[in-house]
């Protein structure tokens, strides 16, 4: 696949791009996402963030909350990503005492196909912000101890993962799903 990833400001862009190996990737960083032409790519990645939260600083994310709303294309948000599609859609962001940062279980809350054949259930979080309760157009597919951790668009091929799929991909199934997500994109 031809895909675009938005670089959010991850401290994890070598890694994440390791996991897009076998695919054509071009990054951009998420403030100059008006200086290139989507349409040209088969799926929209959103990285994950450390330096600045959605709340508080929804101007920079202007583009990207767009790109959300308006996109007819593919998009994966990953941890910040995942924050937006939620944010985008009408979902309350709340920010925990204190930060999220290791190996977690989930739970599937729903079937789907990114989640075939898993060994476990174990992912990498770090992150501040969780999403507790959704919107109506976005579904739930798997929640861990502290909120929801993948959903998708009713209608739309949206999804975001609040974990790091790219991050200790030998102990966690994050990579496994994510890679799961990309071969159901990519046959539908």
């Amino acid at each position: 696949m031809n895909i675009l990833l938005i670089n959010n400001g991850t401290i994890r862009l070598a890694e994440l791009k390791s996991l897009l190996q076998n695919h054509k990737v071009e990054v951009i960083e998420f403030c100059t996402l008006d200086t290139i032409n989507t349409e040209k790519f088969n799926l929209i990645i959103l990285s994950g963030s450390t330096p600045y939260p959605i709340l508080g600083n929804e101007s920079l994310y202007k583009q990207e909350i767009d790109l959300i709303k308006n996109s007819k294309k593919p998009i994966i948000g990953i941890c910040l990503g995942f924050e937006l599609i939620g944010y985008v859609y009408g979902a309350e962001l709340e920010i925990m005492q204190n930060k999220e940062k290791g190996i977690v279980d989930i739970q599937t809350t729903d079937t789907n196909d990114i989640f075939k054949n898993l060994p476990n259930f174990s992912v990498y979080e770090s992150h501040r912000w969780v999403i507790k309760k959704l919107p109506s157009d976005l579904l739930e597919l798997a929640r861990s101890k502290d909120g929801i951790e993948v959903v998708k668009h009713k209608d739309r091929k949206l999804y975001g993962l609040q974990f790091h799929p790219e991050m200790f991909v030998e102990k966690t199934c994050g990579d496994e799903i994510f890679n799961n997500l990309l071969k159901n994109l990519a046959e539908n």
